[in-house]
């Protein structure tokens, strides 16, 4: 069974984080700092990233902005879960939808990326040549990202970053949350590590073409991570080899993510795309490729279990 607990290397700044300070790093909690403090200081740094990224997509649209801004929102995501027992329960739920529909509309310009990158390497001398393609999905991906920068542009990111810092705050305030991290970082940590090792085990038992259950350990190995990424600092023993570890893992988890995700969207678009047999075509090649990766990650599973 895959074991869990990661270590952080991405700052070794522990200094109240500022809107000026650097971003694309997480700061660096300590086990002197109470529940509070510690949910402060990870908050307002992954927001510097998050705010970084949205102000960079107001003056260009390097799809690399929109990743991270997609990547910093799935992180807020998971730390209001880690103080979801602390924080009331409905603000708390509505501030997660709303970090997911910031992520959500950043993440639709790298869903057709994606697309590209997964069509693209068939051979033009194969018979699944798809140029006739590729010219296609570059015109509804210029299309999603003049979508993405408005509807990020438009939805007032730092105006809702500052306010659901200052509301979580002020509710842990209220709660007293005045209790040392280290307790409560390693309670989040079992809950999480409980959920991934439930989910393996459902998705080992399952058939291989359940990516379903597959989806479900993806999730589930990416709150642990994350977790292990902000708490890492305060819990018992080392965890960088776990956190590599869950980052391998991920990665084929997150590649057979990207190909079912792609099928979806030729699914969607397919009316728009082209002529009904050659869309056929492509999407029987990514289930071609989708059903060998299912497979692979299957393999991996059983023989963490």
């Amino acid at each position: 069974m895959m074991s869990t607990r990661p270590d952080a290397t991405e700052s070794t700044d522990t200094r109240p984080p500022s809107p000026a300070a650097s971003p694309g790093r997480i700061g660096l909690i300590d086990a002197s700092m109470t529940v509070a403090e510690a949910f402060v200081l990870l908050a307002e740094s992954i927001c510097r990233e998050a705010l970084d990224r949205a102000h960079k997509l107001d003056r260009g649209a390097d799809p690399e902005d929109l990743h991270k801004l997609r990547v910093a929102m799935r992180r807020l995501r998971t730390l209001w879960w880690a103080y979801d027992p602390l924080l009331d329960k409905h603000d708390a739920k509505l501030q997660r939808r709303e970090f997911k529909s910031l992520a959500d509309a950043a993440g639709r310009t790298r869903d057709w990326d994606v697309l590209h990158e997964l069509i693209a390497p068939a051979a033009p001398s194969s018979k699944h040549s798809f140029a006739w393609l590729i010219e296609a999905i570059e015109a509804h991906r210029t299309e999603a990202l003049s979508f993405s920068l408005r509807a990020i542009g438009n939805a007032g990111v730092e105006r809702i970053l500052q306010q659901a810092v200052a509301a979580a705050r002020a509710q842990l305030e209220a709660h007293g949350a005045g209790q040392p991290i280290t307790g409560f970082a390693e309670e989040r940590v079992q809950v999480a590590e409980k959920a991934l090792k439930k989910r393996v085990k459902r998705a080992i038992a399952a058939k291989e073409s359940d990516y379903g259950a597959l989806h479900e350990v993806r999730i589930a190995g990416k709150k642990l991570r994350y977790l292990l990424q902000f708490f890492a600092p305060v819990l018992d023993g080392g965890h960088q080899a776990v956190i590599e570890h869950l980052t391998v893992v991920q990665d084929e988890l997150g590649t057979l993510n990207d190909q079912v995700t792609s099928e979806a969207l030729l699914r969607e678009y397919a009316f728009q795309l082209g002529e009904a047999k050659r869309i056929k075509e492509a999407i029987a090649y990514l289930q071609k490729q989708t059903a060998d990766h299912m497979h692979r990650v299957h393999e991996i599973l059983c023989k963490e279990g």
